[in-house]
């Protein structure tokens, strides 16, 4: 990872939700205890938050609060159709040169995020973020795993968003790790996030997925071919992902994979949006 993808990692976590002073956190949607190893927040990089926000508002019903980071710089609050805060968008712009960093971030709410931090260091990972406070709702640090997926670490002090009874359109549903070597990447993830990791065997190959009291909490496979980087990708919940997709095209975005039978019995569909974040559709009844 080079210095300036450090420092766009950095600057997005300073912009974090978590700190803005002027949210009003809804306490019921709050769990009592800690939800170790659930991704609890998602922020979106993207080098346009105007189109960043027409697409999604298209294409999820989201709508949007704009709010400011604890150094005045404006900040994004993503909100569900249910009322609930999903995430947040930071924008940064894209260098000279032709470098996109337009991606989804999650974080993963560990017990302790220094020594998450420090673990992932040991192991041969890279810290971008050093751990650091978040105002007075949560300490959070990122890191780039041993294999170059970059993903943050977080331990909220009010409650982690609670696990949703029924899941709607637009939802975060899946994080996913696309790595070089799974096998690795599911050590990794085991000592710095303390999952357990259950392997079954999927489309001929292995599918680690990562538990945390006996909760399935993320999955893990290997990458599809060697062209691409390893990857968290983030996967969001649709009734249709064939129609979603293609009215994610006509909005400006990019389909990568459609949906089809061989690939997940066509529930699937993987796109860009225009500023060029990769994000996943998974099919949910309706």
């Amino acid at each position: 990872m080079n210095i300036k993808l450090l420092l766009v990692i950095t600057a997005a976590l300073a912009l974090g939700a978590c700190t803005t002073s002027d949210v009003e956190w809804d306490r019921s949607a709050l769990s009592d205890t800690p939800l170790h190893g659930k991704f609890v927040w998602h922020d979106l990089i993207t080098d346009d938050v105007d189109a960043a926000r027409s697409f999604y508002g298209s294409m999820f019903g989201w709508t949007f609060r704009d709010t400011r980071g604890p150094e005045g710089r404006p900040y994004t609050l993503i909100v569900g159709r249910d009322g609930r805060l999903l995430g947040g968008i930071v924008e940064l712009a894209d260098p000279p040169g032709g470098e996109d960093y337009s991606r989804w971030l999650g974080y993963i709410s560990v017990p302790d995020v220094d020594q998450s931090v420090a673990t992932a260091r040991r192991l041969d990972g890279q810290v971008i973020v050093q751990p650091r406070e978040l105002g007075q709702v949560a300490r959070a640090g990122v890191v780039r795993d041993s294999q170059g997926a970059v993903v943050g670490f977080i331990d909220s002090h009010v409650g982690d968003p609670k696990d949703a009874v029924t899941v709607t359109a637009g939802e975060v549903v899946l994080n996913e790790l696309l790595a070089a070597n799974s096998m690795a990447a599911a050590r990794f993830y085991m000592e710095a996030a303390g999952y357990q990791v259950e392997t079954s065997w999927r489309n001929g190959g292995e599918y680690h997925t990562l538990q945390s009291g006996g909760v399935a909490r993320a999955g893990l496979q290997d990458m599809p071919n060697d062209q691409m980087t390893p990857v968290w990708l983030t996967h969001f919940a649709v009734i249709d992902p064939a129609e979603v997709a293609t009215r994610a095209q006509s909005l400006g975005g990019e389909i990568i994979l459609a949906p089809t039978a061989d690939v997940r019995n066509g529930n699937l569909a993987v796109i860009t949006d225009p500023t060029g974040a990769v994000l996943a559709l998974d099919r949910i009844e309706n």
